[in-house]
């Protein structure tokens, strides 16, 4: 084989070799959504069939969210991207992909059709960290009751069958900063907290309460231990994008 025909048979297949190292949907919709409503709580695909991706009436940070696994704390852009501009992302994978196996996928989707260009960098933020105590945590192995993930009595909200990191992402909406989970506690979870002390973003309880500090009863009631520190943080930054999607 001469040089030139080696040369470009080693291009071709360079190019191939690309092509398919990057993920991407078999097909896929992305238009601004019609509909109003409030966004969801939790960034999540609204579709559960393998291979199968939705999210309907998004702004676009849920989809980054979901997209590379972060938190809100852990993506940087924009104002319009958090609430604004909402979205309608609808698509297929090739085959019965996993949740997991479409994350790259709806990445190179969102990269594409919304023309960014991001970075990632590390920033010192405040935060809060969840830690052990000095004994034993007061959390119990989840029982064989198939009731909600989250309720609400006398004693507190009960989390059942959940891992730590639910509650921690809890506090994070609820504080007035980022709370990390560093427990080193693995698994899901029973147990129950006095959150009546607590307020929102921050902010007190609306209503006069005699409940204790979310500190007091991270300690009282978990036997864990809430400190604030100053912690790097890995961000991802968004340089560039656009707010009309490229059509389908």
């Amino acid at each position: 084989m001469t040089r030139p025909i080696l040369s470009a048979a080693v291009i071709l297949l360079t190019t191939f070799a690309t092509h398919a190292q990057t993920p991407k949907f078999e097909v896929a919709s992305v238009k601004p959504a019609e509909g109003g409503g409030p966004a969801g709580d939790i960034p999540r695909n609204m579709d559960t069939s393998p291979g199968h991706f939705a999210m309907r009436n998004v702004p676009l940070r849920y989809a980054l969210e979901w997209a590379y696994d972060l938190k809100d704390y852990e993506i940087s852009g924009p104002d319009w991207i958090k609430v604004d501009n909402r979205y309608d992302i609808i698509a297929r994978a090739p085959g019965p992909a996993t949740d997991d196996q479409m994350r790259p996928m709806l990445q190179t989707l969102l990269t594409e059709r919304f023309q960014i260009k991001l970075h990632r960098e590390k920033r010192d933020m405040n935060v809060y960290v969840l830690l052990p105590g000095k004994g034993l945590p007061k959390v119990k192995p989840p029982s064989s009751d198939t009731g909600p993930p989250l309720g609400g009595g006398p004693s507190g909200v009960f989390f059942h069958n959940q891992p730590i990191s639910r509650f921690t992402f809890m506090l994070t909406r609820r504080m007035d900063r980022p709370v990390l989970d560093m427990t080193g506690l693995q698994g899901n979870y029973d147990f129950t907290i006095d959150l009546s002390g607590l307020g929102f973003a921050g902010r007190d309880p609306t209503e006069a309460t005699n409940g204790p500090s979310i500190f007091t009863a991270v300690q009282n009631d978990l036997g864990l231990k809430l400190e604030a520190r100053k912690q790097p943080i890995e961000i991802l930054i968004i340089d560039s994008v656009n707010k009309v999607p490229l059509e389908n």
